[in-house]
């Protein structure tokens, strides 16, 4: 069971970090450049370590039975995700040429850069090794037909591709927790510790880098494209509390539920309107729905938990 308060606190506190890192932007502390640097950052130093460092939170008990679950829920997640997407561009009469770019914007989802440290936030440290799960089994899928969605016809990619993007510093991070979790090794005290405090910074780093993409787009501009707006309704409140309520008597472990529900509910990624740009698609589409999505998931995020503690 969540700590309502308690989580709706943490997400408070992520939002006012945001919000420092939109002002920092706008007074000229921090600009693309920076945004480019923290991001390697946070992907290759900071976020590996709270992956490992996360191992000795975890009880050994039932990490068997949560990785093997969330495992499987990541590959659901990443299909589930694309239906989604489908069903989204069927109501909202998506017009034909921005169908690849909707379903696209609704399977890169924000769950490595916001995702772990919002449920960390929410689920506690343990949660950290679990959502690092979701994101390898959905990765495998993302970087084989989730770029094909917006590559276009004949770009083929060769077979091991979605498994070299998947091999990454968090990735590599989260099969160490494991060996350390199953093997019943222990890291020194002080390896630990300097673990759990780079781990630490993960979030603050995230929330006002969010704050940075948020600054960068004219507003006026951002609120201009309506679809987005009740496909960000549709695909991060209403079915993620819909899977909830449908794999609530499937799944026996609360947490891995819960951490699938928050990670099934996370903005378009901001590496959306990269990739749309790389192959040939319109990369605004992708980047108001990032900064869209972002903004609106403050608000999303705390209902589904108040939703999910209530249900």
């Amino acid at each position: 069971m969540v700590d309502l308060t308690g989580a709706i606190t943490q997400m408070v506190v992520l939002v006012a970090i945001t919000i420092v890192g939109f002002a920092a932007t706008k007074l000229g502390y921090l600009d693309d450049h920076v945004k480019a640097k923290l991001t390697l950052l946070l992907l290759n130093v900071t976020l590996p370590c709270m992956v490992l460092g996360s191992a000795g939170d975890v009880d050994v008990s039932s990490a068997g039975r949560q990785v093997v679950w969330s495992l499987g829920l990541g590959v659901a997640q990443f299909f589930l995700l694309l239906v989604t997407g489908a069903l989204c561009n069927l109501v909202l009469r998506t017009p034909f040429e921005q169908r690849p770019i909707y379903l696209f914007m609704s399977v890169c989802t924000n769950t490595g850069f916001i995702g772990i440290p919002v449920a960390a936030a929410i689920y506690g440290n343990a949660s950290v090794l679990l959502s690092s799960m979701f994101i390898t089994a959905v990765s495998l899928f993302f970087y084989s037909i989730g770029i094909a969605l917006i590559s276009p016809k004949g770009t083929r990619q060769g077979l091991l591709a979605p498994f070299k993007a998947a091999v990454n510093p968090s990735s590599i991070a989260a099969v160490l927790a494991l060996v350390l979790l199953f093997s019943g090794l222990h890291l020194p005290n002080v390896v630990e510790e300097t673990l759990t405090t780079l781990g630490g910074i993960t979030g603050p780093i995230a929330m006002l880098l969010v704050g940075v993409v948020v600054a960068g787009l004219p507003l006026r501009e951002v609120m201009s494209e309506w679809r987005i707006y009740p496909f960000t309704i549709i695909r991060q409140l209403l079915v993620p509390a819909a899977l909830f309520v449908a794999l609530r008597p499937i799944v026996p472990d609360p947490t891995v539920l819960g951490v699938f529900t928050v990670m099934f509910a996370m903005p378009t990624g901001s590496m959306a309107s990269m990739f749309a740009a790389q192959y040939g698609r319109d990369p605004k589409l992708p980047a108001k729905g990032t900064i869209l999505t972002t903004v609106a998931s403050f608000a999303i995020i705390p209902a589904l938990i108040l939703f999910m503690t209530m249900a």
